[in-house]
């Protein structure tokens, strides 16, 4: 890893020699339009969805989530309300996967497409041997054919005892469209592997907040000698085959140019969960088949295998009026799903159906979506998603006002239902958890301006109680969440503001911060003829007092605590930002202010967060 610093820092010292070889000056290559593009699993379907890729220093230093357990690698703490508890909207999940945020995953990948094969390097090194690395390699083998090779690994000591990090993420992807637009493919290939100690938070939280800044491993931590492991397998590949008229254009002769198409998704996914104590701390409560040693060995293995068959009207470009406008999709999906857990050994398939109806096209750029899915059979069957989505561009297409909602039923995490292990045993029979929404916002993107309001009601909650255990509210419970962000700019200096306002009624199940404030300040310049542009400034992260979540080593999940608010602390960070050519770096005091305001910045309960900090990172993209 040292040797691997140095090459980085030896390249950077190197990089204007560097940068003009290969297609002579790289920046100015760099610069050159369309040269490389990426975008998402469900942008591909979409010619207009492809960013390209830029070299901004906007927001560079903010390279991980910031809220987690106090060391980087750690579960992410939401601040935000998540209660539908299902990423994938309608199907099988298991348990909230807290490491999610560092995951490579079919829907966060970026697909690439480059005229020249593309690299990025990324590294940090920050105190307490945090070490960082991404790597990004993309290749267009022909015009039309892309594959891209991804890697990340997060590795810190952290400043606790026990609070070790070592994570790895690797991700092969690969797009592909026929040269007659009759065959495409979407291909990706990922493996997430967090392996981290397990501390338990420290054992009294005054020891943390009367400490002043005497060594953070002489403060006692309630496990000594436990360790979680997350290692999870997927693989996702998709066909479309295009069916329409052949075009007549010079450029594209005999191309089909799509007035529907069919979609065969097939995906597999594999997720092994461990979890190992030795039993010396007596942290635990209950000790259920190793009553004598205390020691802990809990595993859990999940296993999905999906096909899905879905047909879908496209803009055929013919505009001749309702015929040509109005648009419809069906599918199917047959969801095998198989779950082993110490004495529980089931599997099930789910199957499940949807439909859309959509416009197009549109004149007068108002765009509209209804759309449903509905599970026949299997463990989740009965669960259901309907919602509506209305979007109009006002102004010349300044102003964007985006209108939805829905309303929706999904059956427990399975992890909510039955679970077995030497500490924590249950088996339930929990409802579904229902819940309808409406909301809405309005951006302008000249002037960099986005508000939104956003209102849900809950029905059949499903949370881990005070003692970790998993249960069911039975009531209602409202959730409204409002939202501002706006950017200002007067000469050299930015002030970036975002606002959020959440609202529960207290004493409910639903935990979250009124306030979440993210604020930065900053002055951005070009210096020596252009040839380094720098940005220095300052950023403020800041959520109000509220009885956040304390976390269980055990599940892996967070569960409710009322003994003790925690938040109403800002975290402020110092960066410098700069870019030479295709080369960034930064520099990061993070979270400078520690110490200095008292030591209060716990966001889970009985774990602080990371004291003052700093970090550089480099990043250097080229092409050749």
């Amino acid at each position: 890893m040292v040797r691997f610093i140095r090459i980085l820092l030896f390249s950077f010292l190197l990089s204007p020699l560097l940068l003009s070889a290969g297609y002579g000056d790289t920046a100015k290559y760099f610069r050159a339009s369309g040269i490389t593009h990426y975008f998402s699993a469900n942008g591909f379907e979409y010619n207009d969805s492809s960013t390209a890729v830029e070299n901004s220093l906007a927001g560079f230093q903010n390279y991980l989530p910031r809220y987690n357990l106090g060391n980087v690698g750690m579960p992410v703490i939401d601040l935000f309300n998540t209660q539908a508890q299902n990423p994938y909207g309608v199907g099988f999940n298991y348990w909230k996967n807290n490491y999610r945020d560092y995951f490579f995953t079919h829907d966060n990948l970026k697909f690439y497409n480059t005229r020249s094969p593309f690299t990025d390097l990324f590294y940090v090194a920050g105190t307490k041997k945090e070490g960082v690395v991404k790597v990004t390699f993309s290749y267009n083998i022909k015009k039309n054919w892309n594959v891209t090779f991804d890697f990340s690994r997060i590795r810190s000591e952290g400043s606790y005892l026990q609070q070790k990090t070592l994570d790895n993420f690797l991700a092969l992807s690969s797009n592909y469209k026929g040269k007659k637009n009759r065959y495409w493919f979407l291909a990706d290939a990922t493996l997430n592997s967090s392996k981290n100690a397990e501390n338990g938070g420290v054992k009294q939280d005054t020891s943390f907040e009367n400490a002043g800044f005497k060594d953070r491993g002489l403060i006692g931590v309630n496990l000594s000698a436990s360790n979680r492991s997350v290692i999870s397998k997927a693989v996702t590949f998709k066909q479309y085959i295009n069916f329409g008229r052949k075009s007549n254009d010079t450029a594209a002769l005999g191309s089909i140019i799509p007035g529907s198409r069919l979609v065969l998704t097939t995906s597999f996914e594999d997720e092994a969960l461990k979890y190992e104590d030795d039993g010396i701390d007596g942290f635990y409560r209950n000790y259920y088949y190793h009553p004598d040693t205390a020691k802990s060995s809990d595993s859990t293995y999940t296993f999905k295998l999906g096909n899905e068959l879905e047909w879908k009207c496209l803009d055929n470009g013919l505009h001749r009026g309702l015929k040509d406008m109005i648009g419809f999709s069906a599918g199917v999906k047959d969801e095998f799903v198989k779950i082993k857990q110490k004495e529980i050994d089931t599997s099930f398939n789910n199957i499940m159906v949807n439909a859309a109806v959509y416009n197009t096209y549109s004149n007068n750029k108002f765009w509209w979506r209804l759309s449903g899915k509905y599970v026949i059979s299997g463990y989740n069957g009965g669960d259901y998603n309907a919602g509506a989505v209305f979007k109009k561009k006002l102004a010349d297409s300044l102003l964007t006002v985006t209108v939805s909602g829905n309303i929706q039923a999904n059956a427990p995490d399975f992890i909510y239902n039955r679970y077995l292990s030497n500490n924590f045993i249950w088996n339930n029979n929990y409802d579904k958890t229902q819940m309808w929404r409406i909301g809405g916002d309005v951006g302008i993107k000249k002037y960099k301006f986005d508000a939104g309001a956003d209102f849900k009601v809950y029905t059949n909650v499903l949370y881990f109680d005070n003692y970790a255990l998993a249960r069911e509210y039975k009531g209602q419970i409202p959730l409204f969440t409002a939202f501002v962000k706006k950017d200002f700019k007067l000469l050299n200096w930015h002030l970036n503001n975002t606002i959020i306002y959440q609202y529960v009624p207290d004493s409910m199940v639903i935990r979250v911060p009124a306030f979440v404030l993210n604020h930065s300040l900053y002055y951005e310049n070009d210096l020596f003829k252009g040839a380094l542009h720098l940005q220095i400034g300052a950023s403020v992260n800041y959520s109000t007092a509220y009885f956040a979540d304390a976390y269980m080593p055990a599940t892996g999940e967070f569960y409710l605590q009322s003994d003790k608010k925690y938040g109403n602390y800002p975290f402020i960070d110092v960066f410098l930002n700069a870019r030479i050519k295709s080369v960034r770096v930064f520099l990061k005091v993070d979270h400078a202010n520690s110490g200095l305001m008292g030591n209060t910045y716990m966001i889970t309960a009985h774990y602080p967060m990371s004291d003052r900090m700093f970090k550089i990172g480099i990043n250097w993209r080229f092409w050749d």
